[in-house]
């Protein structure tokens, strides 16, 4: 019996450690979008930028 009780606190533990890097990776995510955005927004503002990172 043990070994079950072990066996159900490791599931626990490991569902736990999925569910809170599933959000960091969701939070993450929403970053690089925010931050891919906020790039192109900055090159279109930028005289020449589209020139600059061609070469």
């Amino acid at each position: 019996m043990p070994s079950k009780k072990g066996s159900s606190r490791l599931q626990a533990m490991m569902a736990q450690f999925s569910y809170d890097h599933r959000c960091a990776d969701s939070c993450l995510n929403k970053i690089r979008k925010n931050a891919d955005e906020l790039d192109k927004f900055l090159d279109t503002l930028s005289p020449g930028g589209k020139n600059k990172k061609e070469k």
